[in-house]
């Protein structure tokens, strides 16, 4: 985990790379969309927020997914998800925000 990165892009102007030992937590907001929550290196009390578009009946998977990459079974930079160019880990399909 100490070496792990993971990468979110939603265009050019929203990306965010987070260090997997920042991670907060996630939470649905609804039945395909998943927040997930990191503390920001800047040490502002503020979580940073991706919010993700992940397949229809597909959370399990997606927890566990997420729990993989942070986990560091892949050392470096992980791109979970990233909308601009079209790549993702099975199940997520979007980025709607990073704030």
């Amino acid at each position: 985990m100490e070496n792990t990165l993971l990468y979110f892009s939603l265009d050019d102007n929203e990306r965010g790379v987070y260090p997997a030992k920042n991670f907060i937590g996630c939470d649905m907001t609804d039945a395909d969309t998943m927040q997930v929550s990191f503390l920001k290196e800047d040490g502002t009390a503020d979580a940073a927020i991706v919010s993700l578009t992940i397949a229809a009946g597909k959370a399990k998977e997606a927890c566990e997914v997420l729990a993989g990459a942070l986990s560091g079974q892949k050392k470096g930079l992980t791109i979970v998800a990233d909308t601009e160019n079209s790549k993702f880990i099975h199940p997520f399909t979007a980025v709607e925000s990073i704030a």
